[in-house]
């Protein structure tokens, strides 16, 4: 069976930005050298029946590759420069039309505008009325209510109140910060369960009732979620700035002075890439000192100046895992050379995936992908700082060494898990829980390397990642099939034999959108997987490595993610 479909954003495209269809297709012969695509304004004038005028665009459809066990073709319609509703038609040299897309959407920041509200605010308020006993947000499928997921979705929502509310009402900023306040009360419930298990001062619990141990790395998010939130309302909510400040202090402090590495319990060598008898070294993950990091630069900025010594102490020990050109990975079986990623840990010779979360224990929350975005915060804050163009360079290296190569390895720009040694670039075999979370976060990292970067061509190509991954997330996908539903705890539906369908991954936006468990507008599953849904049974491999299954949950995570990409497009936007 060729599987085959015309893949397009269900929600749509934003002027100036790179717009795109990408083709599928089993068979080489999908679509013939030479074929061309045509596009067309529906013009909808009231009064009139909407018909598709003149033809606005022509260009010929380019043959990207193979890879996933299909080809792919690409119609890049970026010189639409009109805001409107657009058909695209791709036609073979001998005029048979081999494909019609239905009708598309094109405008001003108009991902912006269609998503920003259900995804932040409508979701999570949602959220807050459905959580155990009122406290904290609804999790997920299930009643769990994480510390690493509530600190993830902090963030992103402090991500839109920094840099988005200039763009927002002011009863929605209102509603924003009360959903900040109501995170960050329940993350003080976890530090309060904390000292009342006898762990150190300032560290959390995992989740109550059911997890009430320690894991360094959520201490580490919720000391940037605290101390995010603590600057962001001092202003405003002065007296619950003032305990979330305190409360980024103690975690912070434990974090520094006394927390030690999380046990080898829960170590997954095959999402890490390492043989089972692996030893997993007594030494934090790279992930776990870059949030650190972060932590101490969100103290310094809310008032706390001792911290900084602390952010470029910890910067100096990322630094020194960073792979070097030297020692690249890849290079062989159509694989990129690869290198200014970094090494999980100082004693081995393993380089960090983008996520490895799975049940609980050593790699819990670990969804946050090489994010050293913390290290241009620095370098605008302290530009007089002696390691100001270490930092600098820590950022180009690894934006020109391993994120551009490592996402432009396939047609979308999608950011990969990592590289395997032994096996190769991997995108799907591995996680199956969490990764749309990582390619949100993944629109945001790519959007900060713009500033470390050097050559317009650069420059570009972080683009093309920023809005490649946020599209993924809006429809611009691998697409649905029949045995996507494999994955499926929920949703179903009935595919055509045969077929690969665009669908957006923002439940209730869009044109047509995926299911999930809880149906809250506004979340975002799990995403596409080559392991059933919460099972690591399939071993890293080129043979496996496909977008086969999807899984439904819908981790709220997946929404923080995507919040912070769009921020950070828009953000873009304005300098542009």
């Amino acid at each position: 069976m060729d599987v085959h479909g015309f893949l397009y954003s269900q929600i749509g495209y934003d002027l100036g930005d790179p717009m795109r269809a990408i083709i599928r297709g089993e068979k080489r012969t999908r679509v013939p050298d030479g074929s061309t695509f045509t596009v067309r304004r529906i013009d909808d004038a009231p009064g009139t029946d909407a018909h598709a005028t003149d033809p606005v665009l022509t260009g010929t459809v380019e043959y990207w590759g193979e890879t996933w066990h299909s080809h792919w073709w690409t119609v890049d319609f970026s010189g639409v420069a009109e805001t409107g509703t657009y058909t695209i038609t791709v036609d073979a040299p001998n005029g048979k039309t081999l494909y019609a897309s239905e009708p598309i959407r094109v405008g001003s920041f108009l991902l912006w505008d269609e998503t920003v509200m259900p995804v932040a605010v409508d979701q999570m308020e949602e959220r807050q009325k459905l959580a155990r006993n009122g406290i904290g947000w609804k999790d997920c499928g299930a009643e769990w209510r994480e510390a690493n997921s509530h600190a993830t979705t902090i963030i992103a929502l402090c991500d839109l109140a920094e840099r988005g509310a200039s763009w927002l009402s002011r009863g929605v900023v209102d509603r924003l910060y009360a959903q900040i306040v109501h995170g960050c009360e329940y993350l003080g419930i976890l530090q309060d369960a904390g000292e009342q298990t006898g762990a150190p001062d300032g560290a959390l619990v995992h989740e109550i009732p059911n997890h009430m141990d320690v894991i360094p790395g959520d201490s580490a998010q919720a000391a940037v979620a605290f101390g995010y939130a603590a600057r962001l309302l001092a202003d405003t909510r002065p007296d619950a700035a003032r305990v979330f400040s305190d409360r980024a202090i103690r975690a912070m402090d434990y974090l520094l002075l006394e927390a030690e590495p999380h046990s080898p319990d829960g170590f997954s060598a095959m999402n890490h890439g390492t043989p089972q008898e692996f030893r997993v070294p007594n030494e934090f993950m790279t992930r776990d000192l870059a949030m650190m990091m972060w932590g101490c630069v969100q103290l310094y900025v809310g008032g706390h100046v001792s911290y900084k010594r602390h952010a470029a102490r910890l910067a100096r020990q990322i630094i020194s895992r960073q792979v070097p050109e030297d020692r690249a990975e890849g290079g062989t079986n159509g694989d990129p050379k690869l290198y200014g990623h970094f090494y999980t840990f100082d004693s081995a010779d393993v380089t960090e995936k983008s996520n490895t979360h799975h049940h609980f224990g050593h790699d819990t929350g670990t969804t946050w992908p090489h994010y050293i975005a913390p290290l241009m915060e620095m370098r605008r804050w302290w530009n007089d700082h002696p390691d100001n163009a270490l930092w600098t360079e820590c950022v180009r290296k690894f934006a020109v060494g391993y994120l551009i190569p490592a996402c432009s390895a396939n047609p979308f720009y999608l950011l990969p898990i990592g590289y395997f040694d032994g096996v190769g670039l991997m995108s799907f075999c591995g996680p199956w829980h969490g990764f749309n979370t990582s390619i949100g976060f993944a629109a945001a990292l790519a959007a900060e390397c713009e500033g470390a970067v050097s050559t317009d061509d650069e420059r570009r190509a972080l683009r093309r990642i920023v809005v490649g991954n946020l599209q993924w997330i809006c429809g611009l996908h691998a697409g649905i099939t029949r045995r996507s539903f494999e994955g499926c705890l929920s949703w179903k539906e009935e595919i055509p034999e045969g077929a690969a369908v665009p669908y957006s991954q923002i439940y209730g936006v869009g044109r047509r959108w995926t299911g999930n468990w809880t149906g809250i507008r506004g979340t975002i599953p799990n995403g596409f997987s080559v392991n059933p849904q919460f099972q690591l049974v399939v071993p890293p491999s080129k043979e496996a490595d496909e977008p086969l299954r999807y899984t439904d949950e819908d981790w709220i995570p997946h929404a923080a993610g995507y919040l912070s990409g769009l921020v950070a497009l828009r953000n873009k936007h304005r300098f542009d």
